[in-house]
């Protein structure tokens, strides 16, 4: 271990930028009285308070949409601090440029925190100790801490004792960090420290927010994707007891960031959704739209006969094509798939000339932020934001069109105003899954494959969000497993520009890649006549390697653990031994975001139907911060895998929407979910994030099962299309 290192106010300041874009230490040190002018708490950083008592507040910084990190991101900090859980109190941050990228999505969050975090809470508790050692006159390394109580000899203090002391010293650069053989926190199962306030009712969701004074809000959506405000009667609608006003929300030229529609205001909500479907809209369409599944479908077909930029090229794959004489062949292809999140997107803001307040569920606070200034021209430094727990998030919340929304009508009426969509508005301006096509190729040479040819074609959320470089990103991946591994291999991407919003949805085009590689891979392993496993560990070779990944999850992989999650999925699941009468397995592994994950899923058929009875999970995401927290996250990513897998896909009448509410939008149901068992290997290795690597894993180990079991190659989701579900 290194010793402590010292550093300057203004040092400090310059260092504290680094690594990932998170704060190494917070700074503005200060110390809060209460009513009668006592001691109420110290702040020895932006992160960390401490009590009088030894208490600790810590600060949670990133939103919450369910992936936990407001437990397991304090309780980082709270191993460092060398403090029981007990004694912790964790209470949501705001938007604070002190605490760094405050962010929820790709499974960033411990990912990117986890050694900054560790510092912080190292630093903080250097400081402590210091400040105890000066007190009694001696060396901090002859002092011992222990549960947030600091000894020498016979002298004894807690934290809360030296906390106001602490605060005037300087934090250390480098803190020694503790030996991770000790700890007592990171690693131990620890309830969500949400949960009594979910069960109970309290106020944690946006929908649950309001401040005085404010108004309501909905906003009328186009059926028609795209469309634009063209005239508006609101005769019928103003009428309505409580309505305020009705008028344009003029949409930004970049689709994500806002849309056109007509915002409906009124003193309640109530009255607001009841005049919503009296305002008689007429809209301008767009020029060229998709009006069905089969317009797209047209679309795709024609983007996948083109040639399409080439992404990566190892070998000569036509060469050995010819040379081998036979070429495997399949198309896979997925649908639009909604985010169909529990909550509906609601916002609060309330502009006043000279600052702003937001309130609400937002995975990107930092730019609701920055879009409010766009709008209203108001310093960011008087831009305030709360971001309250989110109640589904999934991507979604990555935009910030619907606190963009309620931004416009407050600084339009000059009143504070909450926004509320109903689930129809949720459906009809979503920002979807891509639907794609898949064309792949390949040749085998005895039990190896010698040339591998993927081709994509997607509705693009690049093209979408007018980014025209690297269309690809997102979308085709041409680090993905097989590369690297096969001689010959080809990667080409064509995109293609709907009028149907689409955005990211968890594991963002992973989703649907790992869906088609895996199935094909599948495919190829009994063309081999060769066990699916045996084939993928034999394509991945004896050697472990780092093979290069230029996307999330890299700069690289590596191939030892990967095969690592595959072997304990396989002894978990008993892979090696028949399965029970009726009973078929399948199995799909992948590197996702930089975690690893094998799975096994077993299905049977019922009167003619696909029933999902077990799915095996093997991860290795390094270090578990919060095993209990962990494994949620997993069986929470295969469920709505599942959901999607069998049944979810957006389709058009007309250029309209059919399914606008979870009446036409069929979901998961609670006794349709199956057992899941996860397995996690051991690592010491620095933490992965767990929010999504288990989603794309499903859909290929579901679909290799069902060909097992049927005899049908699902090669387009979902199920329910095949009359399988």
């Amino acid at each position: 271990m290194k010793e402590l290192t010292m550093t300057s106010r203004r040092n400090f300041l310059k260092i504290s930028g680094l690594a990932g874009g998170g704060l190494l230490l917070g700074f503005n040190l200060q110390s809060c009285k209460d009513e009668s002018g006592n001691l109420s708490e110290t702040e020895i950083n932006a992160f960390i308070k401490i009590k009088p008592d030894g208490t600790v507040t810590i600060m949670a910084k990133n939103p919450e949409i369910g992936q936990g990190v407001r437990t397991s991101l304090p309780m980082i900090l709270a191993e460092e601090l060398d403090i029981s859980w007990k004694k912790v109190t964790v209470e949501p941050a705001k938007l604070d440029d002190r605490l760094g990228s405050q962010f929820a999505g790709g499974s960033q969050g411990v990912k990117t925190n986890y050694e900054n975090l560790r510092v912080a809470g190292a630093a903080v508790k250097s400081v402590l100790v210091l400040a105890a050692a000066n007190r009694w006159g001696v060396k901090p390394e002859n002092c011992e801490v222990k549960d947030g109580v600091i000894t020498n000899d016979s002298n004894t203090l807690h934290y809360g004792e030296v906390a106001s002391e602490a605060a005037l010293l300087e934090l250390p650069e480098k803190p020694v960090l503790k030996d991770p053989n000790k700890f007592s926190v990171i690693g131990k199962s620890t309830k969500d420290v949400d949960l009594e306030k979910i069960v109970t009712g309290q106020k944690l969701f946006g929908l649950d927010q309001s401040i005085e004074g404010m108004v309501y809000a909905t906003v009328v959506k186009p059926e028609v994707f795209g469309s634009k405000v063209k005239s508006i009667d609101a005769e019928e609608a103003k009428k309505v007891a409580g309505v305020l006003d009705v008028f344009r929300i003029e949409g930004m030229e970049n689709p994500t960031q806002m849309m056109d529609g007509v915002a409906v205001v009124a003193t309640n909500i109530w009255s607001a959704f009841k005049a919503k479907k009296l305002v008689e809209t007429e809209w301008e369409l767009p020029s060229d739209y998709k009006s069905s599944a089969s317009d797209l479908h047209k679309s795709l077909a024609e983007g996948i006969s083109k040639k399409g930029q080439i992404l990566r090229e190892d070998g000569d794959v036509e060469a050995e094509f010819a040379r081998s004489g036979e070429v495997i062949e399949a198309l896979y292809e997925v649908p639009f798939v909604s985010h169909s999140q529990m909550e509906p997107m609601n916002f609060i803001a309330d502009v006043k000339s000279d600052k702003i307040t937001l309130i609400g569920p937002t995975q990107t606070p930092g730019g609701a932020r920055h879009y409010a200034n766009i709008i209203t021209g108001i310093d960011k430094e008087k831009i305030s934001v709360e971001f309250t727990r989110i109640g589904g998030g999934f991507g979604r919340r990555l935009m910030n069109d619907y606190a963009n929304e309620a931004v416009y009508i407050s600084h339009k009426i000059k009143k504070p105003v909450k926004l509320v969509w109903n689930r129809e508005n949720d459906f009809l301006a979503d920002y979807y899954r891509p639907a794609g096509c898949y064309q792949m190729k390949a040749s085998l040479n005895g039990q190896e494959i010698s040339a591998f040819d993927v081709k994509v074609c997607t509705t693009s959320r690049k093209l979408y969000a007018l980014q025209t470089e690297n269309a690809h990103k997102t979308e085709a991946f041409p680090d993905q497993e097989p590369a690297g591994m096969v001689p010959n291999l080809r990667v080409t991407y064509e995109p293609i520009l709907t009028n149907v919003p689409v955005g990211p949805l968890r594991t963002p085009g992973v989703n649907a890649t790992t869906f088609a590689y895996q199935c094909f891979i599948d495919e190829l392993a009994e063309k081999a006549k060769m066990d699916p496993i045996d084939f993928q560990m034999n394509m991945i070779g004896e050697e472990d390697r780092d093979l290069p990944y230029d996307d999330h999850g890299g700069p690289s992989y590596n191939t030892g653990r990967l095969k690592n999650v595959i072997n304990l999925v396989k002894e978990k699941s008993g892979w090696s031994s028949p399965a029970p009468s009726g009973v078929y397995r399948g199995f799909a592994a992948q590197m996702v975001f930089g975690a690893y994950v094998a799975q096994v899923a077993e299905v049977s058929v019922v009167s003619g139907k696909v029933k999902v009875n077990k799915v095996y999970c093997a991860v290795d995401c390094g270090r578990v911060i919060n095993p209990l927290g962990a494994n949620a996250q997993v069986q929470g990513g295969i469920t709505d895998a599942l959901s999607a897998a069998l049944y979810e896909e957006i389709d058009m009448d007309g250029g309209k929407l059919i399914h606008q509410n979870f009446d036409r939008y069929q979901k998961l149901r609670m006794k349709d979910s199956p057992d899941v068992e996860v397995f996690f290997v051991e690592s010491d290795a620095s933490p992965e994030g767990l929010g999504e690597p288990s989603y794309p894993v499903l859909f290929p180990a579901l679909c290799n099962a069902v060909y097992k079991a049927t005899g049908i190659r699902v090669r387009s989701l979902p199920l329910k299309k095949h009359n399988l579900v």
